[in-house]
């Protein structure tokens, strides 16, 4: 392990938030250490990692999609120059409908210019797709590898020294004045990046989390185009060969983190009706997303604990979102332009009580 004993930058947590945070302190020049405990249900590991700029049933323009995107693009191609990897993948979306009313609902967005921006053709037919009531293309979208990248930049920081493989105990991390210590080193600032994992963490268990598991199957299906992202209840993100994964459940109430056969049942349900070509399940994944009561991440300072930070609560928009929130937090932090109300953690200091201290 590095021996340098004074840094800025305790991370806790080495899933997509954590990353894009270190590769941000890089950047800018700045001294960290991340810990972090190996966990085969962290959510980033079993995702698709696609990016939408729109989202919902409702069809939105998600928040601040056009810094969301360049964020992204600009940090991937970063990624990719240090690792020696293509990560990113650029694949429109085929959105297909599942009756009239959704059909109806598309051509009402479409008078709206910041939505409209983002809809190519209506026309395009894709073999093996159930367009019944008609199909839409997203222009934008695309996925990244996001477990080969987690993997190979994980091994880059700890190549480098700076990413320690063990649980964080936070009975050692402890305030001194301003600053942080964690064993013999001492720590300018310390951000939780703990995803699902924060429950133990007793200076931010008060926050509106809500757990959601998510299940995804891979299945080979030959003669798909391997072009698009397909959707249509669920999605089907090409991965290699004839390969692709299809999620994900929503599961807000479960037992635990494991795979389960209601899970399986319901993606085939759905895959039953996106698809028309004949398929082969090959293997089942879960886990466990952040998501929090309003679906947007809570980045910002504990409201006692100086120099203590979160940023967490990704959701399902991890993987859009993360390179720019990151940028943002350390402008934030280091510029004092505050966060934007939407993520900022500010909106959540009513439930906290000095009792809980």
């Amino acid at each position: 392990m590095n021996q340098k004993t004074k840094y800025d930058f305790l991370i806790i947590g080495a899933g997509i938030a954590g990353l894009c945070l270190a590769q941000q302190l890089e950047k800018l020049g700045k001294s960290f250490l991340i810990i972090d405990q190996e966990t085969e249900h962290k959510s980033s590991k079993v995702a698709a990692g696609m990016f939408n700029p729109i989202s919902g049933k409702r069809m939105t323009v998600n928040w601040r999609v056009q810094e969301l995107l360049e964020s992204l693009h600009e940090s991937f191609n970063e990624f990719e120059t240090l690792l020696g990897k293509n990560y990113l993948v650029s694949a429109n979306i085929i959105q297909s409908f599942g009756n009239i009313k959704e059909s109806n609902d598309f051509t009402l967005q479409l008078e709206k210019s910041n939505f409209s921006r983002f809809i190519g053709s209506n026309q395009i037919e894709i073999q093996g797709l159930n367009q019944e009531f008609g199909s839409f293309e997203v222009l934008g979208s695309g996925w990244v590898k996001t477990k080969e990248w987690i993997e190979d930049y994980q091994h880059y920081l700890s190549e480098k020294g700076v990413l320690i493989r063990r649980k964080a105990d936070w009975q050692e991390i402890k305030p001194q004045g301003i600053e942080w210590r964690w064993r013999d080193h001492d720590f300018e600032k310390v951000v939780s990046c703990e995803g699902y994992q924060y429950q133990e963490n007793p200076h931010f268990h008060w926050l509106p989390f809500k757990l959601c598991k998510g299940e995804v199957l891979q299945i080979k299906c030959v003669g798909l185009n391997q072009q698009y992202i397909l959707k249509k209840g669920v999605y089907l993100v090409h991965q290699y060969d004839d390969v692709y994964k299809v999620g994900a459940t929503y599961e807000w109430d479960f037992e635990n983190e494991k795979p389960t056969q209601a899970g399986k049942e319901n993606l085939i349900d759905k895959l039953e009706k996106l698809l028309t070509l004949p398929y082969e399940i090959i293997k089942q994944e879960s886990g466990i997303r952040p998501t929090t009561r309003d679906r947007a991440a809570i980045l910002g300072e504990h409201p006692l604990l100086k120099n203590l930070y979160c940023f967490n609560g990704l959701g399902t928009k991890g993987m859009l979102q993360a390179p720019f929130l990151a940028k943002h937090f350390f402008e934030a932090v280091y510029t004092n332009t505050g966060l934007d109300p939407k993520v900022s953690i500010e909106r959540f200091y009513s439930f906290y009580s000095t009792s809980q201290i």
